[in-house]
């Protein structure tokens, strides 16, 4: 097979309507209210001290969850204990 050389291509100012075309063709039309994302979840990070970490740990052991599952259930016997929830 024969190598070629590439054919020369003949650059070209682009009219002002060429360039309005194509910065409007990808664009979709505006969104009458803007989406905002609805977070199911906050994240954050908690410092836990090491004594209370240890007797959250053994506390758990017996249902085998995660520090994670067992904080969040107990955060939420409290509340439903205190009527907030």
């Amino acid at each position: 097979m024969a190598i070629r050389k590439p054919t020369p291509i003949h650059k070209t100012e682009p009219s002002a309507s060429d360039i309005e075309r194509i910065i409007n063709a990808g664009s979709p039309p505006p969104a009458s209210e803007p989406s905002i994302p609805v977070a199911t979840e906050v994240k954050f990070q908690m410092v836990v001290p090491t004594q209370l970490c240890a007797v959250i740990d053994e506390a758990r052991k017996l249902t085998r969850t995660s520090r994670r599952t067992w904080l969040l259930q107990a955060a939420q016997e409290k509340l439903e204990r205190e009527g907030k929830l």
